[in-house]
């Protein structure tokens, strides 16, 4: 029922190297100034950093990374670099942390529900805006497909930020689920029928993520109760911490917040996006939008790209986490989708001036 930009398999140790190696490279090439800076949420610290312009005069406005479903380092496995180059090119400075339990970050990612990621934002902006070399006024977000429910959140529940970027960004988890198994069996070549057969059986399963059960009973409902007709479509089990994960957070819906939101927003999706209905989120931010009296939304889909807004010829369903991250290395932008990078840091130019 989650996505990420990146989920990847373990990675063997020469292939390891290689993507050191190459995003050693990669990063070299930098216009900006790369500064170590943690915080603290929830008593626990968190491995941050501070990506400051070579160029520009200080006070910088700021753009802070927020990353999607999965273990994330705070580069994003070398995503965010390409967005930082850009961004630094117009005197924008970046801050991105690795997420809990990630690398030298404490705490547990697979613990957290999305208002807690939110309180985890708020914490550090709340660190930046102590920076002098900071425009307080200035300071942006950028929330990566489950960022879209982390971003609305941090709008309810705090005074911040001043203008935000959703990349390929859900609405609903239980929705978004369902489409998942839709084009999964799309792709496997089931019928109409049985992937109706298929969301029913979802429905079903959704008695054993009540937040009073119990692992084993989970793992007693996928291996016995669960009804024959629901046996083509399974999946393997959650893993103990995935299923605690999934039970935290199966009711998010970015309308909670939403509806709060009175500051510039842009949305960007990619046209041949298999995790998240890009239509269904698009009807629904601009509804939600009209209704609360904010006019300062755009939308934008980016034709022949994915989730993570990479070409579709590049990287599809069947590509696995560690090609991404070679192909990426390797492709440098070519693997974006045309202007995507140009785009969403025009826009965040033109907010913040």
């Amino acid at each position: 029922m989650n996505v990420s930009l990146f989920r990847l398999s373990p990675i063997p140790l020469l292939m390891l190297l290689i993507i050191i190696f190459l995003t050693g490279c990669a990063s070299s090439n930098s216009n900006y100034k790369e500064q170590s800076l943690d915080f603290v949420s929830a008593n626990k610290r968190l491995s941050g950093f501070l990506m400051l312009p070579n160029k520009g005069e200080k006070p910088f406005p700021l753009l802070v990374f927020v990353h999607g479903d999965g273990a994330t380092p705070y580069d994003a496995f070398g995503y965010y670099p390409y967005l930082w180059r850009h961004l630094a090119e117009r005197g924008i400075a970046s801050f991105s942390w690795h997420k809990a339990g990630v690398k030298s970050s404490e705490g547990s990612w697979l613990k957290q529900s999305m208002h807690d990621r939110a309180d985890e934002v708020i914490a550090a902006i709340d660190m930046l805006k102590q920076r002098d070399d900071i425009a307080h006024n200035k300071i942006g977000l950028i929330g990566f497909s489950q960022g879209g429910w982390v971003l609305p959140l941090v709008a309810k529940k705090s005074a911040y930020p001043d203008y935000m970027v959703i990349v390929s960004g859900a609405i609903n988890w239980l929705d978004q689920g369902d489409y998942l198994t839709k084009k999964r069996l799309q792709r496997e070549g089931f019928s109409s029928a049985q992937i109706q057969q298929a969301l029913r059986c979802n429905q079903l399963g959704l008695q054993v993520l009540q937040p009073t059960t119990s692992y084993a009973e989970y793992l007693h409902y996928e291996n016995t109760l669960s009804p024959q007709e629901c046996k083509p479509f399974a999946t393997s089990p959650m893993s103990k911490a995935r299923f605690e994960f999934v039970k935290l957070n199966v009711n998010s819906d970015a309308r909670e917040g939403l509806a709060t939101i009175q500051i510039p927003t842009l949305a960007v999706f990619g046209d041949k996006d298999i995790n998240v209905d890009f239509t269904e989120s698009i009807g629904e931010y601009q509804r939600i939008f009209k209704a609360s009296g904010n006019i300062d939304l755009t939308t934008k889909v980016f034709p022949n790209a994915q989730h993570s807004l990479f070409k579709n010829k590049y990287i599809d369903a069947n590509t696995s986490g560690v090609s991404s991250v070679i192909k990426m290395e390797v492709l440098g932008e070519k693997i974006f989708t045309e202007g995507y990078l140009n785009f969403v840091t025009n826009w965040v130019e033109q907010v913040s001036q």
